[in-house]
């Protein structure tokens, strides 16, 4: 009696392994037009230098997203609203602290040590409060890849005209550091790779698919794993071999989690971390760079 006991234990729990192996969900988001949602973006760099840490820097802003509706073309289209910024860059040697925080305008400026910080400080200030609740679009292809972002440009340029600086030399210096930072590339980037994992076909716990990325000094090929589905949530990892740049004689690559609602396809939170070593004894800065994201419908 034990022993059939046993035998159909046994038989059971692989059949319910059999049927759990089986359960595959499209994790595509489907947005309807009208629905809102705020995005959170968190990026940390740490940048060394001659094989130190030398700079820490932090970049978290906050989007209010609404759908749309669709282009022609079948393009998503979504309108985003900056509703927080916060920035922060120190130079860890000298403890130079510079940035802009929505929650306090006046927290870095007032943290000013010397004039030159100051005026920085200042500039991040009017920059921020020029740029909070200014809008722009993004457009997104049928498999969540971003095809375009428009209106950032603008709004930049509009945010940097009401600064109001007198100096045309300081304006012109500092439009032309923003610009590069700030821009409609940058934020398709940042965009996009939120949503770089999401599948073509349904997948379940073992099933493994391939996206080509960009790390930023190079390409990679980004393998995504199913590691857990409880039914409400879904693991995701994302990983890649080490690529080689080159042309400053480093290697690269890719690591991290993203978890998403398996009924919906929703992105829920994500942290992918971006890793650079040296290969030979002349380079002299490497930037490690975690970036992490966050959905929430409203």
């Amino acid at each position: 009696m034990t022993t059939k006991s046993t035998v159909l234990l046994t038989g059971l729990i692989f059949f319910s392994s059999i049927l759990t192996a089986q359960v595959k969900r499209a994790i595509i988001p489907a947005l309807a037009p009208g629905e809102q949602y705020i995005l959170r973006n968190n990026t940390i760099s740490d940048i060394h230098e001659d094989g130190v840490r030398a700079i820490n820097q932090n970049f978290s802003t906050s989007w209010f997203l609404r759908v749309i509706g669709k282009t022609a073309q079948g393009k998503l289209m979504i309108r985003a609203t900056y509703m927080k910024i916060n920035q922060r860059t120190e130079h860890l040697f000298t403890h130079d602290l510079t940035g802009f925080n929505s929650d306090d305008f006046k927290e870095f400026v007032v943290k000013s040590t010397n004039e030159e910080l100051h005026r920085k400080n200042d500039q991040l200030r009017k920059l921020g409060e020029g740029m909070l609740g200014k809008s722009f679009t993004v457009y997104i292809n049928s498999d969540w890849r971003v095809d375009e972002v428009t209106g950032v440009d603008t709004l930049v340029n509009i945010a940097l005209d009401g600064m109001g600086e007198e100096d045309a030399a300081v304006a012109q210096s500092f439009g032309k550091s923003t610009r590069v930072a700030i821009n409609n590339e940058e934020i398709k980037k940042i965009f996009d790779g939120a949503f770089s994992y999401i599948p073509e076909e349904e997948v379940g716990v073992g099933d493994k698919w391939y996206k080509d990325d960009n790390h930023h000094v190079g390409s990679l090929r980004i393998e995504y794993t199913v590691k857990s589905d409880n039914g409400s949530e879904m693991e995701i990892a994302a990983s890649s071999a080490s690529a080689v740049n080159n042309d400053i004689q480093a290697s690269y690559s890719r690591k991290g989690t993203i978890t998403v609602d398996s009924k919906t396809g929703l992105l829920l939170s994500s942290s992918v971390k971006d890793d650079m070593k040296p290969r030979a004894g002349n380079i002299t800065r490497l930037v490690v760079r975690t970036v992490k994201n966050e959905m929430q419908k409203k």
